[in-house]
């Protein structure tokens, strides 16, 4: 009967030893399910619609849309790429020397939590660069925003004929250092 006994007191106290060990792994598990549903979540709230890409001969275009939150929380749209370039960037209109000129927006569009955000010409605006080949009336490009948590949205942007966009484009660092203005550029962005 001893015996029984301290076996019986062995497994008593290995139960709770047990179940110490299993909590951290699922915990770990949990996170990486918490994350994936936080990037789901995310990506059902963000919508983009009414998106076009201006049609465009030369080597920048702007692509246009409204992009809607419908989570509870603010989301930041940090980065974009597109199927037409390798080099999209996020751009603005702004006053600068009494003039409007476009430049790269580093902050990112802040889509406002049961808001939106207008993506449209001669404001903020996704500006693809450097295309590789035209983009003609009727043809579309992918465009996906990369937001501030990781998650992304892609969307599709019907290219259409617009007269939009004589803003000076002033370059970042990583350019030529040559100013563009609008006739340089055919228009071809906000």
């Amino acid at each position: 009967m001893t015996s029984s006994r301290s076996l019986m007191t062995t497994r008593l106290l290995l139960l709770p030893a047990a179940a110490l060990l299993a909590a951290p792994l699922a915990a770990c598990g949990s996170d990486d399910t918490d994350a994936a549903d936080t990037t789901a979540q995310t990506e059902a709230a963000v919508t983009v619609d009414d998106a076009w890409v201006k049609a465009t001969e030369g080597e920048m275009t702007g692509s246009f849309g409204v992009i809607s939150n419908s989570g509870d929380t603010d989301l930041t749209v940090v980065s974009a790429t597109t199927t037409a370039s390798d080099r999209t960037e996020l751009h603005e209109v702004v006053m600068i020397d009494g003039e409007m000129k476009m430049t790269e927006k580093d902050e990112g569009f802040v889509v406002p939590a049961g808001g939106e955000h207008v993506l449209e010409p001669g404001a903020d605006h996704v500006m693809v660069m450097d295309l590789q080949e035209p983009i003609a009336a009727g043809d579309s490009i992918d465009v996906t925003l990369v937001l501030d948590d990781g998650s992304e949205v892609t969307y599709s942007a019907q290219a259409r004929e617009a007269e939009v966009g004589d803003e000076e484009y002033v370059p970042g660092d990583d350019m030529d250092g040559d100013d563009m203005d609008g006739d340089d550029m055919e228009g071809e962005d906000s």
